[in-house]
């Protein structure tokens, strides 16, 4: 915290220090410089919040379970294994639209070659493809009709396997 007398506009105090809270601070009113930046991210780190244990969910969240599994038991599985999870659940008669649609979505995300990715990866870490392929599966997902897809990045890459799945899910 440094040295309580220090005062910012008495910068040029000998033997006050002002303390490594507001040194980093001062560098963060001077983080459009690159340097900056770069300086700074060494110093930053993702740390699991103490309350969620990184689950991202409320702790009433994680009291629900469908078949033994909480909310997130089902972010840490695959996509392909988390549609094996939901294609033969029962659930009572006024969640059938969302189920119909959590469906939907887990198929044309398989479909695209995307069924490895788990639903608690950050978005940051996913590749500008993948990004571009879960952008894909949300425009399929609307049930459009009538449009032109101009595939760009998804197919870079790709396998030919794959390229035959993103086209046969828009069919």
């Amino acid at each position: 915290e440094g040295e309580p007398e220090w005062v910012s506009w008495r910068k040029s105090w000998p033997g006050t220090w002002y303390g490594v809270r507001r040194f980093f601070q001062w560098l963060e009113s001077k983080a459009y410089k690159m340097h900056i930046r770069v300086l700074l991210s060494k110093y930053r780190a993702y740390t699991p919040c103490p309350t969620c244990h990184g689950t991202r969910l409320k702790p009433d969240a994680m009291l629900w379970k469908l078949k033994g599994l909480s909310m997130h038991d089902l972010m840490l599985l695959p996509l392909d294994r988390v549609r094996e999870f939901f294609k033969d659940i029962e659930l009572p008669k006024q969640a059938d639209l969302l189920l119909a649609e959590i469906r939907t979505r887990l198929k044309f995300l398989g479909d695209v070659g995307l069924g490895y990715l788990t639903l608690d990866r950050q978005s940051r870490t996913l590749s500008g493809g993948e990004v571009q392929r879960i952008n894909l599966t949300t425009a399929l997902g609307t049930s459009l009709v009538n449009t032109l897809f101009v595939l760009d990045e998804p197919s870079i890459g790709l396998h030919p396997r794959d390229m035959n799945r993103i086209v046969q899910a828009m069919h």
